[in-house]
């Protein structure tokens, strides 16, 4: 017969081990960006709130310009199924000598998220977001923009594959007034400083801004293989525009080890800027997701956009923090028990 010490002591360990796991499920929930762009069908739990302090990613373009990257984000789960969430990338851009070094904020963008149901073994889960980004900040665009996507979840027994598709618009900052440097422009006193590298500075070869320094008129050259001169890029500005439409498709496979509380992930994106790049660009990433505590979730992935207009090499660090706000609404006298 059993005695009742140890039915007790059992369920005190099944008490335990389900609490653990709960607490131990964020590693489990993918966000855009961390480690890869694709993510699941699953918003923040209702009366959670989620901090990403440490979003970090850095982008070397293929004419060995630098994109330096933070991204603190909020993400709170208002209602059942719904999460709203603020974020405010910080650029730095590093272009090649001898162009200036930008730093300033991006954007500030306001997205929801929800949930149409929960996945079963026939259903996935289903999910509709959007985000509308506000021209704020010294490196925002002039115009604001906006995205909504589709995702879609599905657990086999061997992986969990997440599909993402969506469109919206784009904006850019282009200059308002030709301003074509000489190659005397900041090289010796009493010349005129050389204006700065544009925005972003990856365009493709056809729409180089009319401010592009000696850097960005080397980087035409290289894409047309011809000299770059002033009147090749006056004739190169006259087509380009500073907003338009976009759409972008991607498909994700993850792999969880309970175990460790970790989750390797992988995904590839196709995705377009209509009447900014000529060619649809092909991204392909690939990360780690682990929960280092109970909220505390650590990330790492890499990336490299392998055709399209241009090229870039992406490295990405994440670090996340989630709270239940029933926590922070705990009464006073709750403090002191």
């Amino acid at each position: 017969m059993t005695s009742p010490c140890r039915v007790l002591t059992g369920a005190c360990l099944v008490a335990m081990c389900q609490g653990r796991a709960a607490a131990q499920s964020d590693y489990y929930n993918l966000d855009a960006g961390r480690p890869t762009r694709v993510e699941d069908a699953v918003p923040t739990a209702r009366h959670e709130l989620e901090v990403q302090l440490a979003n970090f990613r850095l982008e070397r373009m293929g004419d060995g310009t630098l994109r330096w990257r933070l991204e603190p984000k909020l993400a709170y789960g208002v209602l059942p199924f719904t999460e709203i969430e603020l974020r405010a990338p910080v650029m730095r851009i590093v272009p090649r000598a001898p162009a200036a070094t930008s730093t300033g904020i991006a954007s500030l963008g306001l997205g929801a998220m929800h949930a149409f149901n929960l996945e079963t073994s026939t259903v996935p889960a289903i999910a509709l977001g959007g985000e509308f980004l506000f021209p704020v900040g010294s490196l925002s665009s002039p115009h604001s923009s906006f995205a909504v996507k589709a995702l879609l979840t599905k657990t086999l027994s061997i992986a969990r594959f997440q599909l993402n598709a969506g469109g919206g618009t784009w904006s850019v900052r282009l200059p308002s007034t030709p301003q074509i440097p000489d190659n005397t422009c900041g090289n010796a006193p009493g010349f005129p400083p050389c204006p700065p590298e544009p925005w972003p500075p990856d365009l493709p070869c056809t729409l180089i801004p009319t401010s592009a320094t000696p850097a960005a008129a080397a980087s035409a050259a290289l894409c047309s293989n011809a000299p770059a001169t002033n009147a090749r890029i006056r004739q190169v500005v006259a087509g380009s525009r500073s907003n338009g439409g976009r759409w972008m498709a991607g498909l994700g496979i993850d792999r969880a080890f309970p175990l460790a509380s970790a989750l390797i992930a992988a995904d590839v994106i196709a995705e377009q800027f209509v009447g900014l790049y000529s060619r649809v660009d092909w991204t392909a990433e690939l990360g780690v997701r682990r929960q280092v505590t109970p909220q505390l979730v650590f990330d790492f992935g890499v990336g490299r956009r392998f055709t399209g207009t241009t090229r870039a090499t992406s490295v990405s660090l994440g670090l996340g923090f989630g709270l239940s706000a029933q926590r922070l609404r705990r009464r006073p006298e709750d403090l002191t028990r």
